[in-house]
């Protein structure tokens, strides 16, 4: 027999996300990574990026003496990821994908990869790693990005928030996996439409070759 418990927290994950009303917000259908490139460059488009690689060794053994102004205290980027991230921030650049507003999470691999790929950003405290709270501050933190989502009113440029998974699972019904993806959102009205994701080992397919020196 399988676990009720289980079953019961099933259950009550799915009527969260029906209060969030994600079966009328969220689409289904994914674009071509061609396609999202080609939207993105059009701007006017919301950028969700998880973070880059991090190194698992240094993990936060207890999250509650997590210090936001330490990255000692914290799971961090590790060495690839910081070549990962400065590598999307080139080829971001190179296709001509116009940045508006960058939002981080203030933990420190968040902010770095903002940092690598972006270049300015601010910190919204709000977008700090929901996993491991109590449920109520959880989907406090879901709702936050989802009303964020909404406010963006950028129609030239990308707006972009950088963070982490259950965030974005939490606010939008959507994981995003591995870390250093770009889930790529679109508003509509009052809604926010999912387009679809870039992994991070799609963008070098799609970079413009370097021009040979003269």
């Amino acid at each position: 027999m399988k676990n009720p418990c289980k079953i019961i927290s099933l259950l009550m994950l799915l009527l969260c996300w029906a209060s969030f009303g994600f079966s009328e917000t969220i689409n289904t259908t994914s674009a071509s990574t061609p396609e999202l490139i080609k939207q993105l460059q059009a701007g006017g488009h919301i950028i969700y990026m998880r973070h880059g690689k991090t190194n698992r060794k240094n993990a936060e053994r207890n999250k509650k003496l997590v210090d936001f102004k330490r990255c000692e205290t914290q799971r961090n980027l590790s060495v690839e990821g910081v070549a990962q991230v400065k590598e999307i921030g080139r080829i971001i650049k190179t296709l001509n994908i116009p940045i508006g507003q960058v939002a981080s999470s203030p933990y420190c691999r968040t902010k770095n990869t903002a940092k690598y790929v972006f270049g300015e950003f601010s910190i919204d405290q709000n977008l700090a790693f929901s996993i491991g709270k109590i449920e109520e501050e959880s989907n406090r933190l879901g709702k936050h990005l989802h009303q964020l989502m909404l406010s963006s009113n950028d129609t030239k440029e990308n707006t972009v928030f950088v963070g982490h998974t259950a965030n974005l699972m939490d606010g939008l019904g959507v994981w995003p996996k591995p870390e250093g993806v770009a889930v790529i959102f679109r508003k509509v009205d009052d809604k926010i439409i999912y387009v679809g994701m870039i992994s991070p080992e799609q963008w070098p397919n799609y970079a413009p070759l370097s021009q040979p020196s003269k």
